[in-house]
């Protein structure tokens, strides 16, 4: 009995400690905020920019604002229909000025829109009207932006309706359709979004491919050099990858919604070559979590991610793991009071991982929540204080890194774990110039060949 009462005690201890690391910011109400969010947080520092599916005065979906504290909630635009589209899918992306995103319906031909607005909620404009074969339709995924052109993709539309990769100004001009899908030999219906290194565009697709299951895919920006670089197969490597990929400089890492050892999905890593890969986990439902539909995120140390199923409750899970596959570990099971089922991504500040599900929640229309990991905070490896200082920080962009420990290189990352900006340092004073890189939150990473130092930094 004794110890039965000592595992029961443990397991509540880690369960309560779980929770404790839990807060909810938000129920979503309907009409008066939003419902259903299907989409993942972009920050510019101050505020966490997000849209719902459904929900506002039309019942079309919103933009909304809110502080990381769960303040200040502000609806920024109601979604109408034709005259600005409805039901966004995606997530938005800044370029430091205007938020950009797309619609999965309304406009014109109630295909979906692509538009963009102020972070006050003014200045909306709608950039494009999706109208099937021409430049496709029914887009379930976000834009990024290269500080030229916005690119994305459509589920559906282009010459054969199964989707097309595309690119457009910001102003709405320029608009170029890169790719048509065609199923088996390059993929079809994606719904996740698109990355780049800066020579290709990296992506994946739901369906098509030899075995119909999914693909992914690199292609240059101009729409030459696509090369499929695996073809999803089930067990052995996961099928329908509903997510995005994220790079940490070396792999390429994704999940998968159905496939793997108990088909409900997997972890992977590939080259951007296409070699490499290795299936770094496979989900069990009720153990870990299953059948994930957004992205993973990076911090330097661990991937963090949801799982839209599974769990001790059915109703999803968080979780991180290594780059390696190692030391998975279920954060969070997912309920009706804190929320379930969620299809968007995490979003890191460096501190908070934060999120949103799409039901659950008091009024059962989906939550926004933030949780705390011990390992989320930026990593020092070595737990060196002193290797360098930023100032300012926050910044506009152009910052001094001052260094005392003879560093030899700087690399900087976005929240996905993508590289922007990597450099010698050859003076004990450095500045660097990143105004032209959206606002929001990067992480500094430095080293002297041994030590290792990260430290967050904010642009606004």
């Amino acid at each position: 009995m004794k110890k039965l009462n000592l595992i029961i005690s443990v397991l509540t201890f880690i369960t309560f400690n779980s929770y404790a690391q839990y807060t909810k910011l938000l129920d979503f109400v309907g009409v008066a905020d939003g419902s259903l969010p299907h989409a993942s947080f972009v920050s510019d520092g101050t505020f966490l920019y997000g849209t719902t599916s459904y929900g506002g005065i039309n019942n079309k979906g919103v933009i909304f604002k809110i502080r990381p504290d769960g303040t200040e909630y502000i609806k920024l635009l109601d979604f109408a229909g034709t005259t600005n589209g409805n039901t966004p899918w995606g997530s938005l992306v800044s370029d430091g000025t205007y938020l950009y995103g797309m619609t999965n319906g309304g406009g014109s031909a109630n295909m979906g829109t692509i538009f963009k607005i102020m972070p006050d909620g003014t200045g909306y404009s709608k950039l494009l009207n999706f109208t099937g074969t021409s430049n496709g339709s029914y887009p379930y995924c976000y834009l990024i932006y290269d500080s030229t052109f916005l690119y994305g993709m459509t589920i559906q539309g282009g010459t054969n309706d199964k989707g097309v990769i595309f690119k457009i100004k910001p102003d709405g001009t320029g608009y170029l359709k890169l790719l048509d899908f065609i199923g088996v030999s390059n993929g079809q219906a994606p719904t996740g979004g698109l990355i780049s290194d800066g020579t290709f565009l990296y992506g994946m697709t739901d369906m098509g491919g030899t075995n119909n299951k999914g693909v992914i895919f690199k292609i240059k920006p101009d729409g030459t050099g696509y090369i499929k670089l695996l073809d999803f197969a089930g067990a052995s490597n996961g099928r329908v990858p509903t997510g995005s990929l994220i790079s940490d400089g070396t792999f390429l890492y994704g999940m998968t919604y159905y496939g793997g050892l108990n088909d409900v999905g997997t972890i992977f890593k590939i080259m951007p070559d296409g070699t490499g890969y290795s299936k770094l986990h496979d989900f069990a439902n009720a153990a870990d979590g299953g059948s994930p539909y957004g992205s993973l995120i990076f911090n330097g140390t661990f991937l963090y991610g949801m799982a839209r199923v599974g769990g001790i409750n059915g109703d999803g899970t968080i979780f991180k793991i290594k780059p390696d596959g190692t030391e998975f570990t279920k954060l969070l099971d997912l309920d009706t009071t804190i929320g379930i089922s969620p299809y968007g991504s995490l979003f890191s500040d460096g501190t908070f991982l934060y999120g949103m599900t799409y039901t659950g929640g008091t009024n059962n229309l989906g939550t926004i929540f933030k949780y705390k990991d011990s390992t989320i905070n930026v990593i020092n490896v070595n737990h060196v204080e002193t290797d360098f200082t930023i100032f300012p920080n926050p910044t506009n962009g152009i910052f001094t890194l001052t260094q005392t420990n003879n560093l030899k290189s700087i690399k900087i990352l976005n929240i996905l774990g993508k590289e922007i900006y990597c450099s010698f340092i050859n003076n004990d004073h450095t500045e660097i110039n990143l105004t032209s890189v959206p606002k929001g939150i990067y992480f500094v990473k430095v080293d002297n060949g041994v030590q290792v130092h990260v430290e967050k930094i904010v642009i606004n």
